[in-house]
């Protein structure tokens, strides 16, 4: 790449394979903390690729809001209805008041409780692709997250498949028509469930949340809607998107899959190495609200920042070998879940169903293939496969 030639951020199809992460290094070599200026945007935003200015600015809740959205083609109209009432688009006191209930049903005796059932969805599923192979694996493999979620949220079994492909619409569909009628269905889908369980109290998940709590906080009916709909959002696609990363990586790298059959390397370490290559969350916007200082640039307040996280997981200054796919790879302080007051809620529930797919795995498959060429969904912001062709053998 030319060294003198900033590159595209914005070229067409720089997402539908992996070959942002050059222009990422080249960003971090020669302008980490960049303007940039969207084709046909009316604003442009300061781009953030190394590892220490990502985590600065999502340490930063004082000068650099979330109220504003925090994605690229965040509708204005709609994050301004769901500011300071969801949590990813909240900021202090409300995002601490909020977040002291919702971490709740994520709590290391909770989900630990919760581990059991994981371990069963997990073998059910792996068991379904032995059985009956697809022509895409990722027909499988989204049930785990599906299954497990919607399970610990407790709806009802016979809504989880409308639930899986509503999220993945309101996320992944190109038509912005389509996802945000997707959102108002989840949305009006969790109204009715909060007003059900109003009469009937049968839904312990919500009941537990709209209970005062030991906490003492309690949520408005706008604040359990709207972040029941991100608990959803945010236990389903992300999970997706590792497990089928990871599996392509080990079927495209046997011997780093030999590591883990053999007991070489654990599968909870080499859950980490998943979540650093598969970066499903690809970037985070900020808004600044006072001037501030990221790297060698200077902030001014109304200017927004978007961190790459996708970057951040191969900063050469933090990781050996970062371009190197290594199951067994240590002190692995990838920034998948973020950092600061908004990093993932749900981390330990994703670590927990990684982890359960990988011993399901060593247990029961000798090997995988690759039976053609894998499909990213070429979004930058909910970053992955979405056409995985690989096989399973027992």
């Amino acid at each position: 790449m030319n060294q003198l030639t900033a590159p595209d951020l914005f070229a067409p199809g720089l997402f539908e394979g992996t070959g942002f992460y050059e222009t990422f290094a080249w960003y971090r070599a020669h302008d980490p903390v960049s303007w940039q200026q969207p084709p046909g945007a009316p604003e442009g935003f300061w781009s953030v690729t190394r590892y220490r200015d990502v985590v600065a600015v999502h340490r930063d809740s004082t000068r650099l809001s979330s109220t504003k959205g925090m994605r690229l083609d965040s509708d204005d109209p709609a994050v301004s209805a769901v500011a300071n009432k969801m949590l990813i688009v909240s900021d202090p006191p409300d995002h601490t008041r909020m977040k002291r209930v919702f971490i709740q049903p994520f709590s290391h005796e909770v989900l630990g409780r919760a581990e059991e059932y994981v371990e069963q969805v997990v073998a059910d599923v792996v068991a379904a692709a032995l059985r009956r192979p697809e022509p895409d694996l990722i027909t499988h493999l989204e049930r785990i997250p599906t299954d497990v979620i919607c399970a610990i949220m407790g709806l009802p079994r016979s809504d989880w498949e409308w639930i899986g492909k509503k999220t993945t619409e309101a996320f992944e569909s190109p038509s912005e028509v389509r996802r945000i009628t997707a959102n108002g269905e989840i949305f009006k889908y969790f109204i009715d469930l909060v007003n059900e369980n109003r009469k009937t109290a049968a839904n312990d998940f919500i009941s537990g949340l709209t209970a005062r709590n030991h906490s003492g906080t309690e949520l408005t009916d706008e604040e359990l809607v709207f972040n029941l709909s991100g608990i959803l959002a945010g236990g389903n696609e992300t999970t997706r998107y590792t497990l089928a990363s990871l599996t392509h990586q080990l079927a495209e790298h046997p011997e780093q899959w030999a590591r883990i059959a053999g007991g070489k390397v654990d599968p909870a370490v080499a859950t980490e190495e998943g979540l650093r290559w598969s970066v499903p969350g690809m970037h985070v916007m900020r808004t600044a609200t006072e001037p501030v200082r990221v790297g060698e640039a200077e902030i001014a307040p109304g200017q927004r920042i978007v961190t790459w996280i996708g970057s951040a997981n191969r900063d050469e200054e933090v990781f050996d070998d970062p371009d190197v796919f290594d199951v067994g790879r240590t002190g692995n302080r990838h920034l998948s879940f973020g950092a600061g007051r908004h990093a993932c809620l749900g981390s330990r529930l994703a670590r927990l169903e990684v982890t359960a797919y990988l011993r399901t795995l060593r247990s029961t498959v000798t090997s995988m293939t690759l039976e053609g060429e894998p499909r990213y969904n070429g979004s930058n912001f909910t970053w992955g496969l979405n056409a995985l062709p690989v096989v399973l053998h027992p």
